[in-house]
């Protein structure tokens, strides 16, 4: 008997992620591919049974679909340009990004709305074309800045664009980009720069490329984040793993090809610098922590109507928190029970570089204002003594040394991750 001439191979399985334009609808483009080390997709459909008594002495006399829903886990090593900044965009909804400025540049001489796909200038628009990338540097308090492209070459007074997701003054600057592009993700609030609607950030279309449904491909729509967690360890790379509901599967509706990830690599977590207390730098450096965790949640539930469809109506976001954990090993004095018996809450800060300048920086920068200790258990399970603490980080609005986790929105956040890399916007 001749063998299955169709069957998928694990090895050559590929997970692409694209921003839908509206939840739940599956994007023309599979998107980017990014490279990860575990997904496993389920789906997840309710189950409804007939137990009515019916004469006999059987226990069910049907079986029925309910409404769908499906979820997977998913993670892989940080590399920096795709995987992470999509997850954190989509748990925490606030997002701005800045470039590098390039030639040209000019100003604009009107205000733009939300949604605007040109910027009106009183001259020069036709030095600016298709395919540039231009930061929107916005003024305000705090700054929305943006960076869009231009979508075909500008008249004298007209640049057209991609659609802006703020509301910009008149009079603002704006400039030709180059990398890295710093992107900054924060915990959304109201409706400024929301994707759909107040406090919603954008959902993703996830297609699992395994080569056995039709087409090669299943499609995963309505993607929300419900946790995102980034693990360093000095002895392993940078990881982060997550946890997503979204709509119930469905094949690709047309064959998905496989494309090559990008060349950014991972970062051993050696890298990391570490301050508490203050920046990572300076008097405030901690240089025994060999291990960190940082886990952000999001609660997420779909709701489930009588619409004529058993895929959720809407899937909602709700509230925002953050835990994670430090491992001081070898612990060389007495500060993290100090710093929770004391209830000091220190700010908290990570940063993982990869050591290159100029376009090829890839860099993550977490940052945490109040991390609340809720334990500090000493650790005699190697050669010398450590600590294991484990925190909670509180949501404000405050600053200090120079830096806030309050985002465009303006509203309370308890972590701020700034993430450097090549890629112009998401």
């Amino acid at each position: 008997m001749a063998p299955p001439a169709t069957f998928g191979v694990v090895a050559e399985r590929e997970v692409y992620l694209a921003k839908e334009a509206v939840p739940g609808t599956i994007p023309a483009s599979a998107g980017v591919p990014v490279p990860l080390t575990s997904f496993k997709p389920s789906d997840k459909p309710t189950w409804i049974e007939d137990e009515s008594f019916q004469g006999s002495m059987g226990d069910a006399y049907g079986l029925y679909q309910g409404p769908l829903i499906a979820g997977f886990d998913m993670g892989g090593h940080v590399v920096g340009d795709h995987g992470l900044p999509e997850a954190l965009y989509n748990l925490l909804g606030d997002y701005t990004v800045s470039g590098t400025a390039a030639s040209p540049a000019s100003t604009t001489n009107a205000a733009l709305a939300v949604g605007a796909t040109a910027l009106p200038v009183a001259s020069g628009g036709t030095s600016f074309t298709a395919g540039m990338y231009l930061w929107l540097q916005d003024a305000g308090t705090p700054a929305a800045n943006e960076v869009v492209m231009v979508t075909a070459t500008g008249s004298a007074t007209s640049i057209p664009i991609t659609a802006t997701r703020f509301a910009h003054l008149t009079a603002m600057p704006f400039t030709n980009t180059t990398a890295p592009y710093t992107h900054v993700f924060a915990l959304l609030n109201g409706s400024v720069g929301a994707a759909n609607g107040p406090a919603q950030g954008p959902t993703w279309c996830v297609t699992d490329r395994q080569g056995i449904a039709s087409n090669g491909a299943i499609q995963y729509a309505y993607a929300c984040m419900s946790e995102v967690t980034i693990t360093g360890n000095a002895e392993k790379l940078l990881d982060w793993t997550g946890k997503v509901a979204c709509a119930a599967g469905v094949p690709a509706g047309s064959a998905i090809g496989t494309t090559s990830v990008s060349s950014v690599v991972p970062s051993p977590s050696w890298r990391t610098v570490t301050g508490i207390g203050g920046p990572a730098s300076g008097g405030t450096q901690v240089k025994n922590i060999a291990e960190h965790a940082v886990t952000l949640t999001r609660a997420v539930k779909p709701y489930n109507t009588e619409q004529g469809s058993p895929q959720p109506f809407i899937i909602a976001r709700g509230k925002q928190g953050s835990t994670g954990k430090l491992t001081f090993a070898p612990s060389i004095d007495d500060s993290a029970r100090l710093a929770m018996i004391g209830n000091t809450q220190p700010q908290t800060q990570f940063i993982t570089s990869n050591g290159l300048t100029g376009s090829s920086l890839v860099s993550v920068q977490v940052d945490i204002l109040l991390a609340g200790y809720k334990t500090a258990d000493i650790n005699d399970g190697s050669e010398l003594f450590g600590y294991d603490v484990g925190f909670k980080a509180y949501h404000t609005a405050t600053s200090s040394s120079g830096i806030t986790t309050t985002g465009a929105s303006g509203g309370k956040g308890a972590v701020k991750v700034t993430i450097i890399n090549a890629v112009p916007t998401y």
